[in-house]
């Protein structure tokens, strides 16, 4: 369908699962910017409220052969077995965490998205690249402004990409003078010693990863709770799981989905209650609301729809997730549902988000010990929807702890 994006910018979106996966797997559709004449003219200004998210020198922006060779630098971080070998350690810092909110006022509510939903991923994301936590929290109101932008906040954009670059710039010159054991140091290697990566493409590609590393799980931990605050019916099945101590209690009623590329990615069995909450928060509330953006090469039909070359096209995953066509009841949160599974939250084909695995595991990780350790854990207030056409979330989850005593 044709829609206006912020400052009037004309586009397609697939809203359908269909339609959606197909936009995001097509052959004839690039992610690659330098398709699109409007920006290429000058039409979409550099200062478009929206410039940040669909341009740069990164993987995320990048077509054919230069995707597959940044890609092919970092993905071997994130395939099964190093995903897998860092569950100890998400447990033990989830643990710390809880921990944390244990000292807190029992009087006064606490913000689970502050508090918990966002330290855990950021901690996790900065052991990988071998930073310290800073190289995120001391540009999270940069990171936060980029995807969500305000209108006419052209200015507020260029100041925060400038400091972005400037951090990972001087975090760079930090690893290279002291490299380790991790993801930055490799990538630094590759660009100095087998020069595959240009200087800028490392600090883009440092940049992806920092975000994307923490925002998509901050924002699937606190929709996974937000959404169970709100459905009383599966809240009190988590809280009985909770109390009988379970390590992988069953979902009520589940059936077993049929295994989509993201469920692949979880060996959790099909019925695990906390694998179940995961896959269902993914499909109801993708915590990215729209894929920006992708570009015609050619002249093209999709879906009955004939999109000319060098229009662009964006996929919405929060929409395909809610699609009737494909799930029954769509708006009604159900981890027992058999379609849980079927959604594009990690996008589809070449672009498919390389952090899923550990997104899941640590949202299954965070889910299970949060619960566990506080199962009567309320809402203290109705949270705000982040203003954002890219992600997908709450802006702050307000909650009454009622703690208990801990539980081993």
């Amino acid at each position: 369908m044709p829609v206006r994006l912020p400052g009037d910018v004309a586009a397609w979106a697939a809203v359908d699962h269909t339609t959606a996966q197909l936009v995001l797997g097509h052959p004839d559709l690039t992610k690659d910017a330098a398709y699109w004449p409007d920006l290429a003219a000058g039409r979409v200004p550099d200062h478009w409220e929206l410039i940040a998210v669909i341009r740069g020198a990164g993987m995320l922006h990048a077509g054919g052969d230069d995707h597959r060779r940044l890609r092919k630098l970092v993905s071997s971080a994130f395939t099964r077995a190093p995903i897998a070998a860092l569950e100890g350690r998400i447990a033990e810092i989830t643990g710390q965490l809880l921990d944390d909110l244990a000292a807190a006022d029992p009087s006064e509510p606490v913000d689970l998205r502050e508090r918990f939903a966002y330290r855990l991923p950021v901690r996790v994301i900065c052991e990988v690249l071998g930073v310290p936590d800073t190289a995120v929290s001391g540009l999270r109101g940069a990171f936060e402004r980029l995807v969500t932008p305000q209108e006419d906040g052209a200015e507020d954009i260029r100041v925060a990409q400038a400091e972005i670059h400037r951090s990972l710039t001087a975090l760079i010159a930090t690893k290279r003078a002291a490299p380790g054991d991790d993801l930055t140091s490799a990538l630094i290697q590759a660009r100095d010693d087998g020069d595959r990566l240009s200087e800028e493409e490392l600090v883009e590609t440092l940049f992806l990863i920092l975000i994307a590393g923490h925002e998509t799980t901050l924002n699937l931990i606190s929709s996974a709770v937000h959404a169970l605050l709100e459905h009383p019916d599966m809240l009190a099945s988590v809280r009985e799981a909770a109390r009988k101590g379970s390590g992988g209690g069953t979902c009520p009623h589940a059936h077993g989905g049929s295994r989509t590329e993201a469920g692949a990615d979880d060996a959790s069995a099909d019925d695990d209650l906390w694998t179940a909450l995961v896959d269902e928060t993914l499909r109801f509330s993708s915590p990215v609301r729209h894929a920006l953006m992708r570009y015609a090469v050619e002249d093209v039909d999709i879906a009955g729809v004939r999109v000319a070359k060098g229009e662009p096209v964006l996929a919405s995953l929060y929409a395909a997730g809610r699609d009737p066509g494909r799930h029954t009841d769509p708006d009604v949160f159900d981890p027992a549902r058999p379609t849980r599974r079927d959604h594009l939250a990690f996008g589809h084909g070449a672009h498919y988000c390389l952090g899923a695995r550990l997104a899941r595991l640590e949202a299954r990780i965070a889910l299970k010990a949060l619960f566990t350790r506080y199962p009567d854990l309320e809402a203290a207030a109705a949270p705000e929807r982040l203003a954002s056409i890219s992600v997908q979330g709450v802006r702050a989850l307000p909650v009454r702890l009622n703690a208990g005593p801990p539980r081993g």
